[in-house]
């Protein structure tokens, strides 16, 4: 915290839609099993105006679900970078959607990252042309292969109160990836907190229990620290898996079955080796991503190198 403002030197998440063209068996943002949703760019831009005041960060992630699904995409994008929350926003889609996107879009953005699935692969030949977009338009650009998943979280969840400490506390979105969202005015230090009380009939908490509202006053930044500094775990913690579900391979299933997967508990869909790893070691690898070759990380270190070179040429024409 610096002069009455929170700083982040990660990200701030935002789901500008919550549904998705793919059905990711334990999707983190549950996804499958919600409705239709679209962020409107007023109140995004309100939410974010006030956030501004008491909070940075180093960059807005759009997601969702498929952000590519939602139709005003570009004005979310303007509202973002008129609030003044930062100076850099990226784009987090699984790319089935891309090629339809417009130039302008490509124009709007400073990083597109592609999360890519067994199941929906891209051709190489299509990954050219994205490449070939992001390098006219001096867009970042990566793309991640995710041959698997962890389980994301229980219906059924756990009454073990130590258990859930465990989770909270080696969960990587909460403390070491630090993916803060916002969602309907707001402010959420994981991603999943918001959804979990939706969709779980049963679950009593509510959405808004697990976060903090986004209020204009002098008090807020100080309210923010201190819910991002707690040791305590969310409401929500209760049926999440955090970052330690176990391990299964990357595959879709239909809607109506979706939950079907996740109808047991904490205890019968946890990690407990892989927990018991990030107690010691707290960015251990959750072997989820596939890795990329020595030649694709020299081609993103080329790209960045050419952005730091292009804007200095542009400062110094100034």
């Amino acid at each position: 915290m610096f002069k009455d403002k929170v700083y982040t030197s990660i990200q701030c998440e935002l789901n500008v839609v919550h549904h998705c063209n793919l059905s990711c068996r334990a999707c983190t943002h549950l996804a499958p099993t919600l409705e239709k949703h679209f962020a409107d760019a007023n109140k995004i831009f309100d939410d974010f105006l006030i956030l501004a005041k008491y909070y940075r960060t180093k960059v807005v992630k759009i997601l969702g679900g498929e952000p590519l699904l939602h139709p005003n995409l570009i004005q979310i994008i303007n509202a973002i970078r008129s609030s003044g929350i930062t100076k850099r926003i990226h784009v987090v889609t699984n790319g089935q959607l891309l090629t339809r996107v417009s130039d302008l879009f490509w124009q709007k953005v400073d990083e597109v990252q592609i999360s890519i699935y067994p199941t929906k692969e891209i051709s190489a030949e299509v990954i050219k042309t994205f490449q070939h977009k992001a390098r006219i338009h001096n867009v970042a650009f990566q793309y991640l292969y995710f041959d698997k998943f962890r389980e994301s979280y229980s219906e059924i969840g756990t009454s073990n109160s130590k258990l859930v400490r465990q989770i909270y506390s080696t969960c990587k979105m909460a403390h070491v990836w630090q993916c803060h969202t916002v969602d309907n005015g707001y402010f959420y230090k994981c991603p999943i907190s918001p959804f979990i009380p939706r969709v779980i009939t049963n679950c009593v908490v509510k959405p808004y229990q697990n976060g903090v509202k986004i209020i204009d006053s002098p008090k807020f930044a100080k309210d923010l620290l201190t819910y991002l500094e707690s040791s305590e775990p969310l409401e929500a913690c209760s049926h999440c898996l955090g970052s330690v579900g176990k391990l299964f391979s990357h595959e879709q299933k239909e809607r109506k079955t979706w939950r079907s997967q996740q109808q047991f508990s904490t205890e019968e869909l946890i990690d407990m080796e892989y927990l018991t790893t990030l107690e010691n070691n707290p960015i251990a690898k959750d072997s989820c991503m596939r890795n990329r070759s020595r030649v694709k990380n020299l081609f993103s270190r080329a790209q960045r190198m050419q952005r730091c070179l292009v804007r200095k040429l542009k400062r110094i024409t100034v």
